[in-house]
């Protein structure tokens, strides 16, 4: 099969960000796979290339990411839909309605598509009108090299990002969705010695809304000095992230809505235990070894306090069953089963 896959999100700011990470790593996995030729786009093969198919790992809503006009069957990956669930909170302006009802209008005469969970599947159909026929569920899979790391690498990473000696852990953007404040008002209810550490390239001050809330929840749960932000590890820093993963309390995702929920699995496979909310594919990823809770402060930090009484040995065995359970999903898996959505729309 010879597959024209669009890697343009690797150019732009979506690089260190999960469509990055999931263009990037499909990309690689299917190029080792012997059933197929796969180029690139943008590079010098891809000029002269007449491809059996195009793959487009990437759909904005609101811009203008997929063309209307097709030459090839079309393969798309759409990842959620999140700012159709909470469109108070996502308001696309003119141009983005606009855009928006361009993008569906693109969406017609595509093959087949593809998304990371059962979750983000009805919602497609739901709020993009796609049959069920047409959506096919891939499930992602953690990064590879992010495995739980030793004492040394642990207390290395601390001394070099000035970490607190005890803390749980986010990862991930301040989007609504992500229900940041929530999580900061439950640091109000854990032991005093356990702070906070938010990880990601969104954690430092500006001037939007998402950021206010979380300056004024910082302020009325009085927890300025438990939470630490750090927004200066390197997108590519594969072994600080699995560092600071193993050497975190627990992992907290804290999410209303989650297309995925790719750090989950991250943790996991760092033998972090996780807290997580009951919410959209969150269940799907975490399987019976998160400890889930639901949207709300009170209920987030009793899940961390929860995990914080665990002996030793009843840890041991909770990390161990999860690590289990996170080694189902890798990116082989990931590439195979993407190779038999092509096969099916060449075969059709």
């Amino acid at each position: 099969m010879k597959i024209l896959i669009d890697t343009s999100p690797l150019d732009t700011g979506h690089a260190i960000r999960g469509i990055g990470t999931y263009t990037r790593l499909l990309t690689e996995y299917l190029e080792k796979r012997s059933d197929i030729l796969l180029v690139r786009s943008g590079t010098k093969k891809a000029e002269n290339f007449n491809p059996d198919l195009v793959h487009y790992p990437y759909f904005d809503l609101f811009f203008s990411t997929l063309p209307i006009i097709k030459k090839h069957p079309t393969v798309l990956t759409i990842h959620d839909v999140i700012p159709l669930i909470f469109p108070n909170e996502y308001p696309p302006g003119l141009k983005g309605r606009a855009r928006f009802i361009k993008q569906k209008s693109a969406l017609k005469n595509i093959k087949a598509i593809i998304t990371d969970s059962n979750s983000s599947k009805k919602d497609i159909q739901k709020h993009l009108g796609i049959s069920s026929e047409k959506i096919n569920v891939v499930y992602l899979a953690a990064n590879p090299d992010l495995k739980k790391v030793n004492e040394k690498e642990i207390r290395r990473v601390k001394r070099q990002y000035k970490l607190p000696k005890n803390y749980v852990l986010y990862v991930g953007d301040i989007n609504y969705n992500k229900n940041i404040p929530q999580l900061i008002k439950a640091t109000r209810s854990l032991p005093q010695h356990v702070k906070l550490l938010c990880l990601g390239k969104s954690f430092i001050q500006q001037d939007i809304p998402e950021w206010h809330w979380i300056e004024t929840q910082l302020a009325l749960s009085n927890v300025v000095s438990k939470v630490k932000f750090l927004s200066n590890v390197p997108g590519g820093a594969i072994t600080d992230m699995a560092a600071i993963y193993s050497g975190a309390l627990c992992y907290v995702q804290p999410s209303l809505y989650e297309g995925f929920g790719l750090p989950v699995l991250e943790a996991m496979a760092c033998q972090t235990p996780v807290v997580s909310t009951n919410a959209s594919s969150l269940t799907e990823v975490g399987g019976d070894f998160a400890v889930y809770v639901n949207q709300d402060a009170e209920s987030i930090a009793s899940g961390i306090n929860k995990v914080l009484t665990w002996n030793k040995t009843k840890r041991q065995q909770k990390i161990k069953a999860a690590s289990s359970w996170s080694k189902n999903f890798d990116w082989e898996k990931t590439a195979q089963e993407t190779a038999n959505v092509y096969k099916k729309v060449l075969n059709d």
